[in-house]
């Protein structure tokens, strides 16, 4: 899978800078009896912000997009689910508080997807992959870009150092996190030459809320998200990012059409005009700010801003959301 994808590579490597000297990475003091206890104030705040996350992970919902219902298993021509997936776990571990761009001025004479990443809270999530990959990022002290982690996590790289980077079986282990979550099941079919696992629904309510969330956002003048208090409860953070990828994710997989088949051709046309348009204004930070030309989530832009301001998104965990996306829409089957 490597002749329907087009990547950047990323510059030199370079390593964040500090304020001062060391002695002012801890320069907060808090007085607990007759001592004084340093602490660092961003480490703090961390702490104090966990992130409230779904059920579902953005990987197990474009999964959920790309699965035929009753069959259970994706196109066998989509070669591009594979690489997007890799591209999700990085922007997922971004929106968990788990990643970010390295805080370096010099980040900014490179592309966003050319620019270096680095761990913030190694925390495990209790998501395999997400932790898998977060030990690998973590565990490599180079500071490698977006575009870079994406590519070994998909396995497409000539460095045999970094071969074992890799993640392997994203789709069959992303179908099995979801048998475990209740929302597909096992079944075993014959396809003349050999047998395959399929994992056809179990519960329709988590497709649907997925495929909702995503025709709203591409077809309605003004986005109003439909809660479940299941799978996407309204306490979660970064409710109307994780709109957004999920769109970008879907379209960058090849499996958005498959949410789309209902509408009329014309709904159809708009609603891929506008995930166009998604990839255009989220693809770079800051945001663009534009109306969008087809009148629809005319509401969306303010919202973003909103949710950012409220939740105090960091601008570096911002970069790493607009790099992947950048990363999506220089795909082949996109462009």
């Amino acid at each position: 899978m490597s002749s329907g994808l087009q990547r950047r590579r990323g510059g030199k490597s370079f390593t964040p800078t500090t304020n001062g000297d060391s002695s002012n990475d801890y320069d907060t003091e808090e007085n607990v009896g007759s001592h004084k206890i340093a602490y660092d104030p961003e480490d703090m705040a961390t702490a104090n912000k966990e992130k409230e996350v779904p059920l579902l992970t953005l990987m197990e919902e474009v999964l959920l997009v790309g699965l035929k219902d009753k069959e259970g298993y994706l196109s066998f021509w989509n070669d591009n689910i594979s690489y997007a997936l890799r591209g999700l776990i990085i922007m997922e571990l971004a929106l968990r508080g788990k990643i970010r761009m390295v805080n370096d001025p010099v980040r900014r004479r490179f592309e966003l997807a050319d620019r270096l990443i680095e761990v913030v809270d190694g925390s495990i999530t209790g998501e395999t992959l997400l932790d898998e990959a977060l030990k690998l990022i973590k565990s490599d002290t180079s500071n490698l870009s977006v575009s870079n982690w994406i590519d070994l996590l998909s396995g497409e790289t000539w460095n045999l150092m970094k071969i074992n980077y890799q993640l392997k079986q994203v789709r069959e282990r992303l179908a099995k996190g979801l048998v475990d979550k209740g929302v597909l099941k096992t079944e075993r079919k014959n396809f003349f030459l050999f047998d395959m696992a399929t994992h056809p629904i179990s519960d329709p309510s988590a497709k649907k809320g997925v495929v909702s969330r995503i025709r709203n956002l591409l077809v309605n003048r003004n986005y109003i998200i439909e809660y479940d208090d299941k799978f996407f409860p309204p306490q979660i953070s970064s409710k109307y990012l994780r709109a957004i990828a999920l769109v970008c994710g879907c379209y960058a997989a090849n499996v958005l059409e498959n949410v789309l088949t209902e509408l009329s051709y014309e709904n159809r046309d708009k609603a891929f005009a506008r995930a166009d348009e998604l990839l255009n204004d989220y693809s770079e930070y800051p945001f663009e700010t534009k109306t969008s030309s087809l009148g629809v989530g005319l509401n969306l832009q303010s919202e973003v801003a909103k949710e950012i301001e409220t939740e105090g998104t960091s601008e570096l965990v911002l970069e790493v959301f607009a790099a992947v996306i950048s990363v999506f829409s220089k795909m082949d089957s996109i462009i």
